[in-house]
């Protein structure tokens, strides 16, 4: 009898994790559809493309998940940018197709900044995205990309701190110089 509780408990716990999983997947599509639409407004304030897209489509307003992947995603975005054209071989960023690129900043995003998610699971769900909503190439494409990040990661500790002080300084206005100071004008003729 013990047995057979246990068995059920098992059960119920199995349930309860997958639906967790598909809950957290179809969360991660949702966010993948904001940074897709996000490509088409192009200047928009982050946060009224996900209110209208949340009305729209139904999601929640308040799903922190949703809500707190695609504005740190959006708050992130140059580094993200600068780390997956880094990796990118012979690929700007802004080359890439937009499946592709929504896909790698979420992959990447939740590799560098979801704590609670491991980096091969990060992976993994990128390149599922990949497979269901991209080309034939991209699942490829996006594993080895965020592959070859992940490993510079575990060579070089400090890899991203590099990298946001890189993108730091190209953004930082040049130091102004002085303006010259004009000979005074003589009256004499």
């Amino acid at each position: 009898m013990a047995e057979n509780q246990n068995n059920r408990r098992a059960a119920y716990s199995k349930k309860k994790a997958d639906a967790h999983k598909e809950a957290r997947r179809a969360a991660r599509e949702a966010v993948l559809a904001l940074l897709f639409e996000t490509e088409y407004h192009k200047g928009e304030e982050p946060e009224a493309i996900f209110l209208r897209a949340a009305e729209a489509r139904e999601i929640d307003p308040a799903d922190k998940y949703i809500r707190g992947e695609y504005m740190g995603i959006m708050e992130n975005i140059e580094t993200i940018d600068a780390l997956l054209g880094r990796h990118a071989k012979g690929w700007r960023t802004d080359r890439l197709s937009r499946v592709s690129r929504a896909v790698l900043r979420l992959g990447a995003y939740e590799t560098i900044y979801a704590e609670k998610i491991p980096a091969p699971i990060a992976i993994n769900e990128a390149v599922e995205l990949a497979k269901r909503y991209g080309g034939e190439e991209d699942s490829s494409f996006v594993n080895g990309i965020l592959g070859a990040f992940v490993r510079a990661w575990k060579a070089d500790p400090n890899f991203l701190e590099n990298l946001a002080a890189e993108e730091a300084a190209k953004v930082a206005p040049a130091e102004e110089e002085p303006a010259a100071q004009e000979a005074p004008v003589s009256e004499e003729i």
